[in-house]
């Protein structure tokens, strides 16, 4: 008897434990699977070399001449892209972080003209000494 009193009063324990486990959940709202994020995988940035084919102010959006590519490609302005390409213009080469949204659209983050391939160092020419040739003095000077 002393043995099945035991074994009851081991169920309500568990069965009380139990209970406040659930209602600390449920008074917080949150659950065991709330409380474990998914660890979302960091963005991957890319820099493509372009020619800007237009920047289109209002729609926040720049259309590009890649070089891989032969088709213009429009994408998406960030807020700070959009303060980078405010002066910009068609024809100018420039260099375009771009990464994927949330919503798996490509959207340009920082726009810079690109670095000028030729060196603006110009080339220097190595000076001609110019020598003056001894002439043989005239039979009259001697």
């Amino acid at each position: 008897m002393k043995t099945m009193a035991l074994m009851i009063a081991g169920l309500l324990a568990a069965g009380v434990a139990s209970a406040q486990g659930t209602s600390t959940a449920a008074k917080t709202g949150k659950t065991t699977a709330e409380h474990k994020t998914a660890a979302k995988p960091a963005a991957k940035s890319e820099d493509w070399k372009a020619e800007v084919v237009s920047v289109d102010k209002d729609k926040k959006e720049i259309t590009l001449k890649l070089e891989s590519e032969s088709a213009p490609k429009t994408v998406a302005l960030s807020a700070a892209a959009a303060k980078e390409v405010a002066q910009m213009k068609a024809g100018e080469q420039v260099t375009v972080t771009v990464q994927q949204n949330e919503k798996g659209e490509t959207v340009a983050h920082h726009v810079k003209h690109a670095a000028s391939t030729k060196t603006a160092a110009v080339e220097k020419k190595p000076v001609e000494k110019k020598t003056t040739e001894k002439k043989p003095a005239s039979p009259a000077t001697k």
